[in-house]
């Protein structure tokens, strides 16, 4: 799985959120974690954010998802 650090992708293929796009930031500084943004276009005006603890996390999210991703 690869999941890219501040790159924008759309979802295109998952269990929610097709045709939404998604970029991961590493929000180590702040929180230790990653946050997980998700918004109807590609500039990410109108996003919403999820966050996880760690790498790990951040990989049992996409599982999770079952996301396909298409980085742009």
């Amino acid at each position: 799985m690869n999941i890219k650090i501040n790159v924008v992708g759309q979802i295109v293929a998952g269990n929610r959120e097709v045709g939404s796009f998604v970029k991961v930031l590493d929000d180590a500084e702040s929180t230790g974690g990653f946050l997980i943004l998700m918004a109807s276009t590609s500039e990410m005006e109108d996003c919403f954010d999820d966050w996880v603890e760690n790498e790990g996390s951040l990989r049992q999210y996409f599982l999770e998802s079952g996301w396909t991703v298409l980085w742009l």
